[in-house]
């Protein structure tokens, strides 16, 4: 039985607390927070021991879930490494890539899983598109388009929590960065625009950004709510044989072969299912098994790398190569 405790209990530490109850053969028994009143509720409603020093916690758990701010994750997690400890981190996988190639080091040293909370991959409808993908069903992609775009209403002022010092695409639009590589493969290109309506320089209201992977196949992704009224969190992809609309609205995949005039609907196994509680039990999964996680630590930075050149190359005019 794999012992598990959550360092900082804030929204997505949260949810990690709220969502372990339902994942199988690990037990729940820590929490840890630098905030005393906050790791005291929490450890009194979800009934487990509670800490304000992460490094004491260690001693009591056998794999933890990260969801601090990104720049404490390098941090927590060469910790946790030292002591032979299995690692769930939250995205984004760090604030910087010297960071994130702390981690990566560390895990790998110490032989423990380090894995990244990229929860789209765990969504009942991307996990049935990249299997159709896989299976061949619309033959070889070229052509991949992949939006979270939220619906405008007006220029955003810069967030005052730590979340406006990350900038959005970073701390959300990864999802999509990550989602867009899974099908893509190994980016080798990034070109980009990125803007604010609000002014500020450092904080953008939007992006978008041309990734060419290895492939040759072409990925367009966008983020931010700057699709006027419609909005957009939707996935496109083309391929040799066909396409594929991955829908987050309706939680369905629809694909459409060469010849064919109609979509067909096809509905994911486990539609309505929890993604954090699948990308836990996929992680606990995996530290009992001894195997890798599908979104391990390499691949927490490559999809960081999307993010961080978008920025380079919006500022600077250029095309950036990879990796950085």
């Amino acid at each position: 039985m794999v012992r598990i405790g959550v360092v900082g209990v804030g929204g997505m530490g949260k949810s990690h607390c709220g969502s372990l109850k339902n994942v199988k053969n690990c037990e729940f028994v820590a929490v840890s927070d630098i905030n005393p009143q906050a790791v005291s509720e929490a450890a009194e409603r979800f009934e487990v021991k509670a800490f304000t020093d992460h490094k004491k916690m260690l001693e009591e758990v056998d794999a933890i879930t990260v969801a601090t701010p990104p720049w404490v994750h390098a941090e927590v997690t060469v910790d946790a490494a030292k002591k032979d400890i299995h690692v769930f981190c939250e995205k984004p996988m760090a604030a910087d890539l010297e960071d994130a190639d702390k981690m990566i080091e560390a895990t790998d040293k110490a032989g423990v899983i380090l894995m990244i909370g990229q929860v789209l991959r765990f969504y009942p409808l991307h996990e049935l598109g990249k299997k159709m993908v896989d299976e061949g069903l619309i033959g070889d992609i070229v052509y991949i388009e992949t939006d979270y775009c939220g619906k405008y209403s007006g220029p955003r002022n810069k967030p005052e929590t730590w979340f406006g010092k990350m900038g959005g695409l970073l701390e959300n639009g990864i999802h999509k960065s990550d989602l867009i590589n899974w099908f893509g493969g190994k980016p080798k290109a990034v070109s980009a625009e990125v803007g604010s309506f609000s002014g500020y320089e450092d904080w953008e209201d939007y992006t978008m950004s041309l990734i060419r992977y290895d492939s040759n196949a072409v990925g367009i992704l966008r983020w931010g709510p700057f699709m006027g009224s419609r909005g957009s969190r939707g996935t496109i992809i083309d391929g040799t044989k066909g396409s594929m609309k991955l829908d987050m609205d309706s939680g369905n995949v629809y694909h459409k072969l060469m010849g064919e005039s109609e979509w067909t609907e096809s509905i994911p196994p486990g539609k309505g299912e929890s993604g954090v509680v699948r990308e836990l039990q996929h992680f606990v999964d995996c530290i009992n098994a001894g195997k890798n996680t599908i979104v391990d630590g390499r691949e927490g930075r490559k999809a960081m790398e999307i993010v961080l050149a978008t920025y380079k190359s919006a500022k600077d005019g250029v095309k950036v190569n990879l990796p950085m």
